[in-house]
């Protein structure tokens, strides 16, 4: 998760902070919202990772180097 802007993470976070309390959704410790965005991101991050290079070719869903 170092390559995760952390500027990035935190406008979510105030964006989340005035959107929400709007909808009826109140933020009491905006460190744990800030921790739930950023673990989400990394997960999303993760994944795509993964996806982009299965969709690159050369290996299996499971990793496996395909043969030639």
């Amino acid at each position: 998760m170092k390559n995760i802007s952390t500027t990035f993470i935190a406008n979510i976070v105030a964006i989340l902070v005035f959107v929400l309390p709007v909808l009826g959704l109140e933020i009491v410790d905006e460190n744990t919202l800030m921790g739930a965005v950023t673990a989400t991101v990394g997960v999303v991050s993760v994944l795509y990772v993964f996806y982009g290079r299965y969709k690159a070719g050369g290996i299996n869903a499971f990793g496996i180097r395909l043969k030639k």
